[in-house]
């Protein structure tokens, strides 16, 4: 019998710490496949030689089959495996085919994944979904702000960092040009883009947290950082999944964070009313954050 478990919950809410269980009460060696190379490395170092992690792509080259599965952050399959990552799919079927058990884990298990993985009923015995929550943050923003990208901007380089913040990027370029507009104000700032996040990942252990971390995609999974006080999102972010599992970087063990945005979370209600009074705060704070700036710099003058 080749069964089929889904298994959902939410960001931060211990999805290693499934694979853990699973590989104390399952006799049979387990074999946990990650998109994503940096949380592969990092699980190595982690289980040891009772669990084998790969890449779809490495197991597709040097892999061999075993009757127990995980595919983590299994919401991906249906991005990534559509576009720049085909063998995705192509590891799924194939190890779908000879394992005895499969295991999804993922935070989001949206409608149209849903339809998808039906397609696949004929694969499976038996498909099940343990849903310990599917589609949700574990720990909401304290506040959410909507505002203009002018607003932004502003918030970004006149409210005085309080820990570490994190600022999403659309595009790579983005990414190094407010790294120089951040450092020029005398913050410390770390980036990352699509290929980095080994080094990026070894730089959270090594150095004390920097200021403000600017990002594309790359750190919306996987990769541990900092306590996250703010996030910022420079570009409207449409798909609810990804905009879960990036606003989640916020808050990891329960601290306050915020989040500003240049748009409603798509698919989530957000109340204007509420949205009017943070904006309405928000401006005294940068004009407070303005004025001590102005007065110190007098002091120093003098």
């Amino acid at each position: 019998m080749i069964e089929l478990l889904i298994l959902t919950s939410p960001p931060a809410s211990g999805k290693t710490f499934w694979i853990k269980t699973f590989q104390e009460v399952i006799e049979k060696k387990l074999l946990v496949i990650s998109p994503l190379r940096a949380l592969a490395d990092e699980c190595r170092s982690r289980w040891g030689e009772d669990v084998t992690v790969m890449t779809p792509e490495e197991w597709l080259i040097h892999g061999n089959y075993h009757e127990v599965v995980i595919f983590d952050e299994f919401h991906l399959l249906t991005y990534w495996g559509d576009s720049f990552r085909p063998r995705m799919w192509e590891a799924f079927e194939d190890l779908s085919a000879h394992a005895e058990f499969v295991i999804g884990l993922t935070a989001t298990f949206s409608r149209s994944f849903q339809e998808r993985v039906e397609l696949f009923s004929c694969h499976f015995d038996r498909i099940l979904w343990s849903d310990h929550g599917n589609m949700k943050l574990k720990y909401l923003p304290c506040s959410y702000l909507h505002l203009s990208k002018d607003l932004m901007e502003k918030s970004i380089v006149n409210l005085k960092p309080r820990g570490t913040s994190l600022i999403f990027c659309q595009y790579r370029e983005e990414v190094l040009e407010w790294d120089k507009k951040i450092r020029s104000a005398g913050h410390r700032t770390w980036s990352c883009r699509g290929g980095e996040a080994a080094a990026f990942r070894k730089r959270v252990v090594e150095e004390s947290p920097p200021d403000f971390i600017i990002s594309t995609t790359v750190l919306s999974h996987g990769v541990n950082l900092p306590v996250i006080s703010r996030i910022f999102f420079l570009y409207p972010v449409r798909n609810t999944d990804f905009w879960i599992q990036m606003t989640a970087r916020g808050g990891r063990t329960g601290e306050r964070f915020e989040v500003f945005a240049l748009e409603p979370p798509h698919g989530l209600r957000w109340g204007r009313f509420s949205n009017i009074v943070s904006l309405s705060f928000l401006y005294l704070r940068i004009l407070k954050e303005i004025f001590l700036t102005q007065l110190e710099q007098c002091f120093l003058k003098e």
